[in-house]
């Protein structure tokens, strides 16, 4: 239960995220990595399997990089999202970790990670659902983070997987999904 409080509030946050688009002053334009392609939609008992392209070698989709991403179970979502380098992500000195944004440029669609060393966090926001997954062990969403770079001067990579993500839609409901992604980005 000392888990579950503080896991609940980031999950409205990132809802609210969601509900609300991306905040800040706008969607990224080309000089900062924008672009970038994704698709997002609710599970209608049967669907297929979703797709991503893999990004990787600091390049992908934004001009400073990007995440793609593959969301499968009672949601689906795939693609790719540049890293937004202006306003939102930062390198957090007092804690030697990246907050990090990769967002469309319509702002519909996001990926925040927070690679702090003392517990990693991933949240995809779209306009109809929010996923969930962290590297605490007492949170029930079973993700592993693999950071294999992680400072200021060169930025982040890595990947993760996870086999219980939590789902929230705009009815409330919580549901589960499996989550991988793979990022490469630097300012």
């Amino acid at each position: 239960m000392r888990h579950l409080r503080p896991f609940l509030a980031l999950l409205a946050v990132a809802a609210l995220i969601a509900a609300c688009g991306t905040p800040g002053s706008g969607a990224p334009d080309e000089s900062n990595g924008g672009g970038g392609e994704a698709t997002a939609t609710p599970d209608g008992g049967g669907g297929g399997e979703a797709t991503a392209t893999p990004g990787g070698g600091g390049g992908g989709g934004g001009a400073n990089g990007s995440i793609t991403y593959q969301i499968t179970g009672d949601v689906e979502a795939s693609g790719e999202l540049p890293f937004l380098t202006v306003g939102l992500s930062v390198w957090d000195p007092t804690t030697s970790g990246w907050i990090a944004w990769f967002v469309t440029e319509d702002g519909n669609n996001s990926i925040i990670l927070n690679l702090q060393p003392s517990g990693q966090i991933f949240t995809y926001a779209s306009e109809t659902f929010t996923v969930i997954g962290t590297s605490e062990p007492g949170s029930g969403t079973d993700c592993t983070f693999d950071v294999t770079r992680n400072d200021q001067g060169s930025g982040l990579a890595g990947s993760l997987d996870c086999s219980s993500a939590l789902v929230s839609d705009a009815t409330g409901a919580f549901r589960s999904a499996t989550v991988h992604a793979e990022w490469d980005a630097h300012p």
